[in-house]
């Protein structure tokens, strides 16, 4: 679900005359809900993971020095959708096969985890493990949110991650309201 997608579908139920709808990315809910909980501060976000990990692959040892850096940042991602840190990243592996080897690959996340922090950034990624984080923390945030949106749609509900799943849950609470749309949904 991109940006663009999210736009059509408002064009779609505008032209529709529906109203009182919110058509948004995973990602831009995540972060219009932590930034009305006062949780992104100054922090920025990344555009791209692919610089900072061009960077860092660089830095390898040769044969994985010229890794593509869509490579690493395909791994990266596939990690944090999870919900792996770098320490817990080579337990979690299981039968998924890393672009380079295990250990290099826990390196170049750690590593870039440690640069995103230092220059002050979230990736898209950080926004969904901040307002998962906080819904399971904290209460009085998931039951505003629950108030507020009564159901939920999700286009491409095949392409839901498992860390967008665990979003989708909290905030459906113990509700069903959901429709999800896609060509693997199994309820």
């Amino acid at each position: 679900f991109t940006d663009k997608a999210a736009r059509e579908m408002r064009a779609r139920l505008a032209a529709l005359g529906v109203e009182g709808i919110r058509a948004v990315t995973f990602h831009a809910a995540a972060l219009a809900q932590l930034s009305f909980f006062g949780k992104v501060g100054d922090l920025k976000i990344l555009a791209s993971k692919a610089l900072t990990l061009r960077w860092i692959g660089n830095s390898l040892p040769m044969p994985y020095k010229f890794t593509p850096a869509v490579d690493l940042a395909t791994e990266v991602e596939w990690a944090k959708n999870r919900r792996l840190t770098p320490d817990r990243y080579l337990d979690g592996l299981d039968e998924h096969e890393p672009p380079i080897p295990p250990d290099l690959m826990q390196r170049v996340y750690r590593d870039y985890e440690r640069r995103k922090a230092e220059s002050g950034y979230l990736d898209f990624e950080d926004l969904l493990t901040r307002a998962v984080d906080l819904y399971e923390d904290e209460r009085d945030p998931i039951e505003v949110v629950r108030a507020r949106y009564r159901a939920f749609t999700v286009d491409e509900y095949q392409d839901v991650n498992p860390l967008q799943q665990s979003l989708l849950e909290l905030w459906l609470g113990e509700r069903d309201d959901v429709c999800a749309v896609g060509d693997d949904y199994q309820a």
